[in-house]
């Protein structure tokens, strides 16, 4: 399984670099169409959140994977190892629910909108293919907590993970020439 996700979240990644491309093309002329032109391109608002959506959806499960988190630990660390990884295994779990229900209601959010034809702004964008990557998005990142759940079980968590750079009292790498001056 771990195999298999991790191609999908690289797969996910160079969508997500076209998706970032389009976008920013999009704002670049947005902004020289105002500048040039005194008005900005139809919907380049509604095309610009849609992009963001669905660039949010797809970089969830990568930064998942990696643990890229913004975390506070200043509890976590002082407990036992064992209470660690239960506590991982707990919240990869809940995690995993939370994803599959909002994955859940977000196809079928999609399905309503192309069903009754909902549709944004002046040029009519239709609103389900955002909901959709949105949706997928959502139910990929379940299963990478439930990987990252099945892991905890197998007591891969702490032995998996690469080991932390080293580095001096000043933060730089041993080797940098940085040290902290006393």
């Amino acid at each position: 399984m771990d195999k298999i996700l991790e191609k999908v979240i690289r797969v996910l990644g160079w969508i997500n670099i076209v998706f970032i491309s389009v976008l920013t093309l999009l704002t670049i002329s947005d902004v020289f169409a105002r500048y040039l032109f005194n008005t900005s391109f139809f919907d380049a608002m509604t095309l610009s959140s849609y992009f963001l959506a669905m660039i949010n959806a797809l970089a969830l499960p990568g930064i998942t994977w990696k643990r890229g988190h913004v975390q506070v630990d200043l509890i976590y660390d002082k407990l036992p190892a064992g209470l660690q990884r239960f506590c991982d295994g707990m919240n990869n779990l809940l995690a995993a629910a939370l994803f599959f229900s909002m994955s859940w209601y977000a196809f079928i959010r999609a399905f309503d909108s192309f069903k009754g034809h909902f549709f944004q702004g002046w040029m009519k964008l239709p609103e389900y293919p955002p909901r959709l990557v949105f949706a997928c998005g959502c139910l990929i990142t379940a299963f990478t907590f439930l990987a990252l759940f099945l892991r905890a079980l197998r007591n891969e968590t702490a032995n998996d993970d690469p080991p932390a750079p080293e580095t001096t009292a000043a933060g730089a790498p041993p080797d940098s020439g940085l040290q902290a001056e006393n």
